[in-house]
């Protein structure tokens, strides 16, 4: 046995030998729950034990931080949720799918179209134009959208400027 096994020991022993003495002499449940919940800290610094070595590691937090660290090395992204996205009926290639489009660049196409109507019929414009080849359709989609909006405010901003 080590020195850390001895002292624990040693620490249960005292810890324990003091609650079996207050229950038997008819103290209420607070009491001895009040009375244990600082009295082994009290015990163990008498003993010269580290606090730490009385609060044991949450292992809830380490696991977070070691499946943090881990997607973080695989450079893992997370889903984007459905509440950070727009659904859209389109027609890509002849046959009807579904797509989603984050609500970011949504907001922006409404602030150009005017309406939501034409923002449905600009998304499915532009899901015309994705090419078979294209796995993630939404991805593409999305990507699109906010390059034609880049362009359109470039273009709206050189052209004021040109004017004065």
């Amino acid at each position: 046995m080590n020195d850390d096994e001895i002292k624990d020991r040693q620490l249960n022993a005292l810890v324990g030998g003091a609650v079996r003495g207050l229950v038997e002499s008819g103290a209420d449940d607070e009491a001895i729950g009040a009375f244990a919940s600082t009295y082994r800290q009290k015990a163990a610094k008498l003993l010269g034990r580290p606090q730490e070595a009385l609060y044991p590691p949450d292992l809830t937090d380490i696991i977070k931080d070691a499946v943090t660290q881990a997607l973080a090395a695989a450079q893992v992204k997370p889903k984007k949720s459905r509440k950070q996205n727009e659904h859209f009926t389109v027609s890509i290639g002849g046959q009807k799918t579904s797509v989603t489009i984050h609500k970011n660049v949504i907001a922006q196409l409404a602030e150009v179209k005017g309406s939501k109507a034409e923002v449905s019929r600009f998304v499915r414009e532009v899901a015309k134009d994705v090419p078979d080849s294209v796995e993630n359709k939404s991805e593409w989609i999305e990507h699109r959208i906010a390059t034609i909006l880049r362009f359109k405010a470039e273009s709206a901003g050189n052209g004021s400027s040109a004017r004065h």
